[in-house]
């Protein structure tokens, strides 16, 4: 897919281009040298915005899709050099961005959108050969979504328009109580001129990567493709005791398994694959600010419970998969 392939020439450009540990964009004008870097060198015009440690930089482009709603291979080579310029910026910057997000949009749909999110660590990790390019790009966070503050503004418009409100109040009511901050990823956008962006926390950049990775995993590997997992949702619960991640999903395929014995050789195979990728996640970050994985299966409403002790063990290869998968419940 071409839309992939262009995350991989752009780390390759990166590792032998960008700097690193040299403060050549000071955080006083960090935004100002974004916008700059991005014309002088590929005469591009961004706008750019800070939430707390998070770099945003939107990109409009004329025909950012082609007919099939991939990447155009010109959209492509545009979002590859802000995504270059981004990692040369947040590698030589004394200013504490610890993630920078990308959002893009065709010009004529910028309801539809795309939206790339990357950790500084990750970046400063490639450059020092301390992490693989697959795993690299298994830390990229991609999506292309309906652009979510379009959508929450149309559904209010329509509103006011089957209603027969007064048109004059409808900016007041929009920007009083639907043009704030998002909450979560799947708020980020932006719309009218307006970031719509949050400070990232390395927990909630955790969950969504292994919603992330679990989606990848079950649409590239043929034998667990007729699964037909859907919906997967992740999020970090941090303010409750005990903290956890919760790993939400729906397994098409055992909506029609009637013999009893398949469907437990059916959902063996999902959680043991959906564990695997959390887990390798966890590790792989050395993650310790939880307590527990929970993973749910909507459909059946089976769910595993995983304790931290047991996630590092597992990867350890001092606990067994067996043992793990006997609390699915």
């Amino acid at each position: 897919m071409k839309s992939i392939i262009f995350i991989s020439i752009a780390l390759s450009v990166m590792l032998v281009s960008s700097g690193c540990g040299e403060i050549t964009y000071p955080k006083e004008t960090l935004t100002d040298s974004v916008k700059k870097l991005c014309k002088e060198e590929y005469n591009l015009d961004v706008d750019v915005s800070l939430a707390g440690t998070t770099l945003a930089i939107y990109l409009p482009l004329p025909n950012l899709f082609n007919v099939t709603l991939s990447l155009s291979e010109k959209a492509q080579d545009k979002v590859q050099d802000v995504l270059l310029g981004a990692s040369r910026i947040v590698l030589s910057t004394d200013a504490d961005i610890k993630f920078y997000c990308i959002i893009t949009q065709d010009i004529k749909l910028p309801e539809i959108q795309l939206i790339i999110i990357k950790y500084t660590n990750d970046i400063k990790r490639a450059f020092y050969r301390d992490i693989s390019r697959g795993e690299y790009f298994k830390r990229t966070l991609i999506d292309i979504n309906e652009n979510p503050q379009a959508k929450k503004e149309q559904a209010i418009i329509d509103v006011f328009g089957k209603m027969g409100l007064d048109e004059s109040m409808k900016e007041d009511v929009l920007d009083d109580f639907f043009r704030a901050p998002p909450s979560s990823l799947e708020g980020i956008g932006y719309w009218n001129g307006k970031f719509y962006i949050k400070d990232i926390t390395l927990e909630e950049f955790l969950a969504e990567q292994m919603a992330s990775r679990i989606r990848i995993r079950f649409r590239e590997k043929k034998a667990l493709k007729e699964y037909g997992l859907k919906l997967v949702t992740g999020a970090y619960e941090g303010s409750v005791n005990p903290k956890f991640f919760l790993i939400d999903f729906k397994a098409e395929s055992l909506l029609f398994v009637l013999d009893p014995g398949q469907r437990k050789f059916i959902e063996k195979e999902i959680f043991t694959n959906v564990f695997e990728e959390i887990s390798d996640v966890i590790y792989a970050y050395k993650f310790q600010n939880f307590n527990l994985i929970e993973m749910i299966e909507k459909n059946s409403n089976e769910k595993l419970l995983v304790p931290k002790e047991d996630v590092y063990l597992f990867k350890k290869r001092k606990l067994g998969i067996n043992a793990i998968l006997g609390a699915v419940n």
